[in-house]
């Protein structure tokens, strides 16, 4: 009989008891930060997701006007491109999806902002924190192994990420639903709106798995917290950081004159540019029916990157954990 509950215990995959104290531990900083992140989604979808944010210019109507004035359109479009704003931007003004510049400001930058700090000290915390303040001795002073250590700690993660998007996803959900409804947009049938928001989320929450292999195998590299914090939190900055100011290469801004080219050079720095916002929104309106729209499915193979890139820091810094000397 013992024999049989020692060969159960080695097949166990992760920890029970340890997997459950990692809930205590970190669960006022996920309740805080997802109620945080799902209340930006449903701020900005009933706030500015209920109003009609930017006017396309309608060149049928201007030139109606000028006729009916009497105005010489020459004298107008001189005086346009005096004012910087010659005949081509006007024309690429007229054609702005300004939809488009904000699921990049909500879903890369406003969206997961919290989470991103959620995943920052949560992984220094499971595995690095405790290597350094010296608890990690007396968890393996247990029968839990190393390998146990780092699979129970990284299912822990990733588990408690993805129920964090559950959360965020409902509240984008609800708050864009209301919002549609007020709208009534012509081009954004309701399953559209509701297939968009979901490929929204997905996105973010990959991207953040992505960040979570780099954080978590940084925090099982290093052996002091100081050093896993500016490796894995330096490396989830950085690519925050990189994605604002890759928003001003934007093609929009840069159209209206607000941008600079040259920023787009900071989108290539980044893995929040796998989050092809425009390719999910198109996809789910030609699902929809949507006329006039092409459905490409590029952002499949932009994910499918993300997922690998956590998927292999995290395996090599719990290898790395498994194999070193630790200050026990």
């Amino acid at each position: 009989m013992e024999a049989t509950r020692e060969i159960t215990k080695k097949k166990e995959f992760f920890s029970k008891p340890l997997f459950k104290q990692s809930i205590k531990s970190n669960l006022g900083l996920w309740l805080a930060l997802t109620i945080g992140s799902m209340l930006i989604f449903v701020i900005i979808n009933l706030v500015v997701g209920t109003k009609q944010i930017f006017t396309n210019i309608n060149m049928g109507k201007v030139m109606v006007y000028v006729e009916d004035e009497n105005i010489s359109l020459l004298k107008v479009l001189g005086l346009l491109d005096q004012m910087g704003f010659n005949l081509n931007r006007i024309q690429t003004m007229s054609q702005i999806d300004m939809n488009a510049v904000m699921n990049d400001l909500v879903y890369k930058i406003a969206g997961v902002l919290l989470p991103m700090i959620y995943v920052m000290i949560t992984c220094n915390k499971l595995i690095a924190s405790q290597v350094s303040d010296g608890s990690m001795a007396y968890i393996l002073s247990t029968p839990t192994n190393r390998k146990k250590v780092v699979r129970t700690q990284y299912a822990f993660m990733v588990s408690s990420l993805f129920v964090m998007y559950v959360v965020i996803a409902l509240g984008a959900f609800i708050s864009g639903a209301v919002a549609w409804f007020v709208t009534k947009p012509a081009n954004l049938p309701f399953g559209a709106m509701t297939l968009r928001t979901f490929l929204y989320c997905f996105g973010s929450f990959i991207a953040m798995f992505a960040l979570t292999g780099v954080a978590f195998g940084a925090s099982c590299w290093f052996n002091k917290s100081n050093q896993s914090i500016a490796v894995g939190g330096g490396a989830c900055v950085l690519a925050f950081l990189c994605c604002i100011l890759g928003l001003f290469g934007n093609k929009v801004f840069v159209s209206v004159g607000v941008g600079v080219q040259a920023m787009d050079f900071f989108n290539y720095l980044t893995i929040y540019t796998l989050i092809d916002t425009e390719g999910m929104g198109n996809f789910a309106k030609a699902i929809n029916g949507v006329e006039n729209v092409v459905m490409t499915i590029d952002w499949l193979w932009k994910l499918a990157i993300l997922v690998g890139i956590g998927g292999i820091f995290a395996f090599i810094g719990s290898y790395k954990f498994t194999k070193k000397d630790l200050p026990l």
